[in-house]
């Protein structure tokens, strides 16, 4: 949630935002702007927000988007403008080539009645570009009146190639970026190009408002009663307007598919909606002019497996409260879930314990006793997967099995992956599992085992698991290098898997390797968007571009490759945010005591040394300090808080701008 509106699906961002689809009980469908925490956190970029805010309030015109709500106060300030299902028109020129003429005419007039609105109300637009104007079945709209003007008191304006020489936001601003887009969009290519392919009636027009000095430029109200106006534009031409309907069309489904009837995780929402919001954005394809049918998107909706309850964390859980207070909590790592709602944290002291972390309040502890490592929650639904221990029969020792918990149901399940069940009896030496992992779609999942040193490795250590019946589908050919540490989805093809100092991409059903990628020194990794991963490299942390084989950015870590004094040492936690621009490392060390040291305490790494960095994901530079940033973090996954294991083991909510504490579950 952002204030009142749920996150429906992502339509892009520009310098200073990110820009969504939203919905309230007010208002159904808004084009919600969040800004970024880079420019959030700037006082001169708020003052300035605040004015342009101000700018477009009131402002009414059937030729301008209306500005419907804001909130300016909160940590993370946002702004609600009308949704109208329509394309920019640099999607819609980049995608299917220049506007024929027919278009050019109506487009003008739109875009200078807009502009005579505005500037009779002494407001101007300031940063008028092809992104900030939309072509809807009923005409072209101007959007994002000026919003974006207040990033110019920290950097560039994004819409340069539009922008007046004099670079101010009056209204003679607006007048030179109406004539730059006719010649652009008639172009394609730049003014020189575009300038000859306009009708000559726009031509004229267009030269006198490109010039160099102000003065000498026709006003927005000039421009209306050139271009025969006040008036209403004539229509689209014929194919315009069939590709309009047939996005219309795609955008009604789109919307009514990613908007939840039930309660579903957020992660699957948001996903299936920003997929096909952007898929209408660019129209669905390539072709230039003049436009052509193109395939109907599916309307289908996302499909729950079976062994997996679709509803939400708190809709209603399936365990009983706890019984009693928390007396000392001594968290070791944590998590949200996909839809926001629940913080699941592993207590040294109690096991599992599921959070109401706004309210506070714990609701459940399914489990007495978990592997103090990582778990993961499924993408859908409100399950996750943690490592349990198991006594088996005839075994001295206690091996790990993978245990699923499915909190809206109540429901616990264990995994042995691809073992027989005759472990069970004791008729064959069990195996420990090293790591499990849902796909994207939470349909299917890896589980991969030690491997089998008894057999001289003829039973497989790797299976895929089908979510639907709890069956092993598919499992990998037998090799020394199938027993991975851990592993990750890339896609639903796809996974990425850790063994040693070897990071490798295979095939998900066969594990036919694909890509090879040495020097990792942390079974851990993290994913960015589309083909990025982040891992440990001795003495860095990377950014790795697995599509062009190359180091996109690395953040240093010296003192983590500096570990030849101590017997042990692991990575407690490694996670990246785009939407915060954040990246976590922390890790934990024991003490070596044959070198004269004293032997390490019994008890949970909070008694050993914990070390963490925080970075700015774009600047690299690093963040608070160790008492925010030495234990496992976790980000929610709308932005909204940090939640962060302290020193002592205590969970607190963070800011996620300032990271202030505003809140400690106990």
């Amino acid at each position: 949630m952002v204030g009142p509106f749920r996150l429906v699906g992502r339509l892009g961002e520009d310098s200073c935002s990110r820009m969504y689809v939203a919905s309230s009980e007010e208002h159904p469908s808004v084009a919600l702007r969040v800004i970024k925490a880079s420019h959030s956190a700037n006082p001169a970029f708020r003052t300035a927000l605040g004015y342009r805010v101000e700018n477009a309030r009131h402002a009414r015109s059937p030729y301008v988007s209306d500005l419907l709500d804001f909130d300016l106060e909160r940590t993370t300030p946002w702004i609600a403008t009308e949704y109208h299902q329509g394309i920019p028109l640099r999607s819609l020129v980049e995608t299917h080539g220049p506007l024929p003429a027919e278009a050019l005419r109506p487009l003008a007039l739109a875009l200078a009645q807009g502009l005579a609105d505005l500037h009779t109300g002494h407001r101007t637009h300031a940063v008028l570009s092809p992104d900030t104007v939309l072509i809807t079945r009923r005409g072209a709209l101007l959007s994002d009146i000026g919003f974006e003007w207040a990033a110019a008191e920290v950097g560039p304006l994004s819409n340069q190639g539009f922008a007046a020489p004099e670079g101010n936001a009056a209204p003679a601003v607006d007048v030179y970026a109406w004539a730059a887009i006719l010649v652009w969009a008639a172009g394609g290519r730049g003014m020189a190009e575009g300038i000859d392919r306009l009708p000559l009636q726009l031509r004229g027009l267009a030269e006198a408002c490109l010039r160099e000095d102000p003065a000498l430029r026709p006003t927005s109200g000039d421009l209306v009663r050139l271009l025969g106006g006040p008036a209403t534009p004539d229509p689209w031409p014929s194919d315009l307007v069939g590709l309009l309907d047939r996005q219309a069309e795609q955008a009604t489904r789109a919307l009514a598919a990613a908007s939840p009837r039930r309660k579903r995780g957020k992660g699957v929402l948001l996903a299936s909606g920003s997929a096909a919001l952007a898929l209408i954005l660019v129209a669905a394809g390539v072709l230039l002019w003049p436009f052509s049918e193109e395939e109907p998107v599916s309307s289908e909706e996302d499909t729950t497996p079976a062994l997996i309850t679709d509803a939400g964390c708190l809709d209603d859980p399936g365990f009983p409260p706890p019984e009693g207070p928390i007396d000392e909590f001594d968290a070791t790592y944590l998590a949200f879930s996909p839809d926001g709602d629940l913080l699941a944290v592993n207590s040294y002291n109690h096991g599992l314990t599921l959070w109401d972390w706004r309210a506070g309040e714990e609701i459940a502890r399914p489990l007495a006793e978990i592997d103090q490592g990582v778990f993961t929650f499924a993408p859908v639904g409100c399950q996750l997967e943690v490592t349990t221990y198991d006594q088996f029969p005839q075994s001295d020792l206690r091996h790990t099995v993978a245990t699923t918990v499915d909190i809206p149901s109540g429901e616990i399940r264990d995994y042995l992956g691809p073992q027989s069940e005759r472990v069970l009896t004791g008729l064959t030496e069990p195996r420990s599992v090293y790591s499990f992992a849902y796909s994207p779609s939470g349909e299917r999942a890896i589980i991969n085992l030690r491997r089998d040193l008894n057999m001289e490795g003829r039973h497989p250590s790797t299976g895929i698991i089908d979510l639907d019946t709890g069956e092993v589908v598919e499992t990998w050919d037998q090799e020394e290098t199938d027993a991975f540490l851990y592993a990750r989805y890339l896609d639903e093809e796809r996974l990425i898997a850790i063994s040693g100092r070897t990071l490798e991409v295979r095939q998900a059903n066969t594990g036919r390797r694909e890509q090879t990628i040495r020097n990792s020194t942390s079974p851990r990794i993290d994913l960015l968007e589309g083909e990025e991963i982040v891992y440990a490299a001795q003495d860095r942390i990377l950014r790795w571009d697995l599509e062009a084989g190359t180091e996109v950015d690395s953040f240093p870590v010296p003192d983590y490759a500096d570990m030849e004094e101590h017997t042990d040492h692991s990575v407690s936690n490694l996670r990246v945010d785009t939407e915060l621009g954040l990246l976590h490392f922390s890790y934990v060390v024991v003490p070596n005591p044959s070198g004269g040291g004293e032997a390490p305490p019994p008890g949970s790494d909070r008694r050993f040394p914990n070390h963490g960095y925080l970075w700015d994901l774009e600047t690299g530079e690093e963040i608070g300090d160790e008492d925010i940033a030495s234990r496992p973090m976790d980000f929610h996954p709308d932005g909204e808080a940090i939640a962060s294991i302290g020193p002592e083991g205590d969970v607190r909510i963070l800011d996620p701008e300032t990271f202030e504490v505003i809140d400690t579950l106990s």
